[in-house]
């Protein structure tokens, strides 16, 4: 590693509040360990993206993730959205990230420090999960790591949501299954009573779409989600059920320069970053992160907080 990268690293690092990390340990692997291409992919029989993409690949990809305990995907059946989700008042994003930010003013204030930065960051994304039928008006909300689904959440419910979802820690929430007459758990806060899941597949990899915010990711979301189900399909692991594996495009996660940018996030709270990915990385992928839980040096932008915490455990 050169010295400047090895300084944009270190500031990346410093910025982000980046853990210490071995990469040459569990559960890193190298490229050349799990039968991937190189970055950028040489090999003229793979699917390539087109050559007038500026991406950028000279750029460390390391702790080039804001720090995050939970991730908000808004289910809209949708693969691309305004350029800020949370200007778009047609959308659950635009209230649902108000909701958010008082909430966390208040804790805030509770801690006894207005501008403190004590409160763990919570990353809100639409996604094109189509959600469930069910009467009414609102929208299909997933929780990440805790694994919750809630129907049904409309703009007028964001900050009961808040309380009821976003501001317990992370794998306190004990759902009771049946508690509702339609299998799933009754959760009350402030005036409102929601319905809450379990979210059971065995992983999400989800794909940054947002061709109105980059075309980059734009345009390579859809070669690299049609490889990736190619080798799920071979495995006989795509869907949405109980262990199966779902793909999500989402909205912008941040470094659109390193597109195809994906996020594995798997059942057991692990959620990994992965920038410059080529549709050939699909199988390396799957087989590596998805199955074995393992992480691709070279790809590896970052992690949500504790995916490497071998002891924890959800409520549930």
């Amino acid at each position: 590693m050169n010295f400047v990268k090895g300084a944009i690293i270190k500031a990346k690092k410093l910025l982000n509040g980046g853990e210490e990390l071995d990469l040459t340990a569990s559960p890193f692997i190298g490229i050349s360990e799990c039968h991937g291409c190189a970055s950028p992919c040489q090999d003229e029989d793979h699917p390539h993206y087109p050559s007038y993409l500026k991406i950028n690949q000279d750029l460390p990809l390391l702790y080039s993730v804001k720090p995050y305990t939970r991730h908000v995907l808004i289910s809209t059946g949708k693969d691309d959205w305004e350029s800020h989700i949370d200007s778009d008042k047609a959308s659950l994003a635009y209230y649902l990230s108000r909701a958010i930010d008082e909430g966390q003013k208040k804790q805030r204030e509770s801690n006894g420090n207005g501008n403190g930065n004590e409160v763990e960051r919570i990353m809100l994304t639409n996604s094109s999960r189509k959600a469930e039928d069910w009467e009414g008006p609102g929208w299909q909300v997933i929780i990440l790591p805790d694994h919750i689904m809630v129907n049904n959440v409309t703009a007028e419910q964001c900050e009961d949501f808040f309380e009821a979802f976003l501001k317990p820690s992370v794998g306190s929430m004990q759902l009771t299954d049946g508690s509702d007459a339609g299998g799933g758990s009754r959760v009350q806060a402030g005036k409102t009573t929601f319905v809450a899941r379990r979210w059971q597949p065995r992983a999400a990899i989800m794909i940054c779409s947002h061709k109105k915010r980059d075309k980059r990711c734009g345009v390579t979301a859809p070669i690299l989600r049609k490889e990736l189900i190619k080798v799920l399909r071979s495995k006989d692991m795509y869907g949405d059920g109980e262990g199966d594996v779902e793909i999500w495009m989402v909205s912008h996660i941040g470094g659109h320069k390193f597109a195809g940018n994906v996020i594995v996030h798997r059942s057991e709270g692990q959620a990994v970053w992965y920038g410059r990915v080529e549709p050939c990385h699909s199988q390396a992928i799957v087989e590596v992160t998805v199955e074995r839980g393992e992480v691709i040096r070279e790809l590896y932008r970052g992690s949500m907080r504790g995916s490497f915490d071998q002891h924890k455990k959800l409520a549930w």
